[in-house]
């Protein structure tokens, strides 16, 4: 249960990214109407793509589960998590607070089915090298002791709970209309900004639980 709260709070943290909630919204200011087809492309994509790299990570864990295993436990696999850890604590807590955006929203050149599925792969391969909410997921999902199967689909639930912000938004923009424009439009420089700090937090949580592990690793060899 523990684990999937877990879960539940990283997608979420997952979903204020630039790949899964601002460039979406991006999509649907720009034009003034919610098309529903470029974007569901254009979410599925992303959707596909962090789906098939978590499958691919927790395969190649599998794989390497042995010789990491090992690694991870020695004493320098300690000192490393430990120095890993104080280095993105600092990153998290000592990186300057992000400044929001100024200036209009850009405006998409082209909304075709070829374009979104460019523009979604472009996203989340861009957003692969600094996704550490969902590396850590991805390690939740392994260390859980559910066969292949339900790992799949806890990993497909994640990746449906990642987009589930940007959805809402899209619908209440369908729904609402002229209503919400301006507001929606006041809100994606904020949402930046945000997803920018998301990652600093995220820095550092994962910096105090590879701290907390190497220091219980240290005490019990003492």
């Amino acid at each position: 249960m523990i684990e999937l709260l877990a879960l539940v709070g990283l997608a979420l943290l997952d979903s204020t990214s630039l790949g899964t909630l601002i460039i979406p919204l991006v999509l649907v200011i720009a034009r003034r109407r919610v098309d529903v087809a470029p974007l569901a492309v254009y979410l599925g994509t992303v959707v596909a793509i962090y789906y098939a790299l978590g499958a691919a990570l927790m395969a190649g864990y599998d794989v390497l589960i042995g010789p990491l295993s090992r690694a991870w436990s020695s004493d320098a696999g300690i000192w490393v998590r430990l120095a890993i850890g104080v280095v993105l604590i600092l990153v998290g807590v000592l990186s300057p607070t992000p400044a929001p955006r100024q200036g209009p929203v850009p405006q998409p050149r082209s909304l075709s089915l070829a374009a979104m599925v460019a523009l979604g792969a472009g996203a989340a391969l861009t957003e692969a090298a600094t996704m550490l909410p969902y590396l850590a997921a991805n390690g939740i999902i392994t260390g859980m002791p559910i066969g292949w199967p339900v790992r799949l689909l806890v990993l497909a639930g994640y990746c449906l709970v990642m987009i589930m912000p940007a959805i809402v938004l899209i619908g209440l923009a369908a729904t609402f209309g002229n209503r919400v424009w301006p507001r929606l439009e006041r809100l994606v420089p904020r949402l930046e900004r945000e997803a920018k700090v998301s990652l600093l937090w995220a820095a550092a949580l994962v910096g105090i639980f590879l701290i907390r592990g190497a220091w219980f690793a240290l005490a019990s060899r003492s």
